[in-house]
């Protein structure tokens, strides 16, 4: 389909299987990750699609430096996903023993990083372009029940502010923001137990689930941005 198409945290999991997704529908994609892995650097040897870039985007320099060869090309971005994010299975505690400093990471990482990544391309972000963030249902105010975990709920939920401002700049633009809960994933950022549950979701699944909605996205209300990879309305 030749769209263009930027993915953060494309090196494993759930980024990794969108990369996948769009590979074979013949995009052009750039694919971004602090730590370029063995199966994404395979992938792109036999892909003439798919280009690969470190970048960390919790540090505005490595984005830009991650983002040239996009600019250069000038090509009109179709879609942007913005994975990449952090977790740290220490802050499963209460206030008592969470690292608030430690939190800093999470907040500059999960909920800037998206945001520093639509600013350096903000020229090819244009009408058609369609934003689309990687959340989580821990970002839900009115549906949270948690009583540990403040850093990284606290930096979803951050996520999910910048993209209705996102959404509102953008809007003469017609260009779309939109956030996902992707599931309970089987990765390692999931943990050992979502290996186990008949709850989780493995990330082949919910990167179909996702990629189908943001390929149908004229079909989705505009007020509607926060969402289930299934399609099911979040709460802010």
């Amino acid at each position: 389909m030749d769209r263009t198409v930027i993915i953060t945290g494309a090196g494993r999991g759930l980024g990794f299987s969108i990369v996948k997704q769009h590979l074979d529908m013949k995009d052009r994609i750039y694919a971004m990750d602090r730590n370029i892995t063995d199966e994404l650097r395979t992938l792109a040897e036999a892909s003439d699609g798919l280009k690969i870039y470190n970048c960390d985007i919790g540090s505005t320099q490595s984005v830009a430096e991650a983002v040239r060869d996009v600019l250069a090309a000038g090509r009109k971005l179709d879609i942007i996903y913005n994975v990449a994010a952090i977790y740290r299975f220490e802050d499963k505690v209460g206030l008592e023993k969470t690292d608030l400093d430690a939190g800093m990471d999470i907040l500059n990482i999960n909920a800037l990083g998206a945001l520093r990544v639509c600013k350096a391309v903000w020229p090819l972000i244009q009408e058609g372009t369609l934003v689309v963030n990687i959340s989580s249902e821990a970002g839900s105010i009115g549906a949270s029940r948690r009583k540990q975990e403040y850093c990284y709920c606290m930096s979803k939920a951050a996520l999910n502010m910048g993209a209705k401002i996102l959404s509102n700049e953008l809007w003469e633009r017609s260009a779309r923001v939109i956030s996902f809960h992707p599931g309970w994933l089987r990765t390692p950022m999931g943990g050992p137990d979502a290996f186990a549950s008949k709850h989780s979701v493995s990330p082949e699944e919910s990167a179909a689930n996702i990629v189908n909605i943001v390929l149908n996205i004229d079909k989705v209300p505009r007020d509607q941005m926060y969402m289930t990879h299934t399609g099911d309305i979040l709460p802010w």
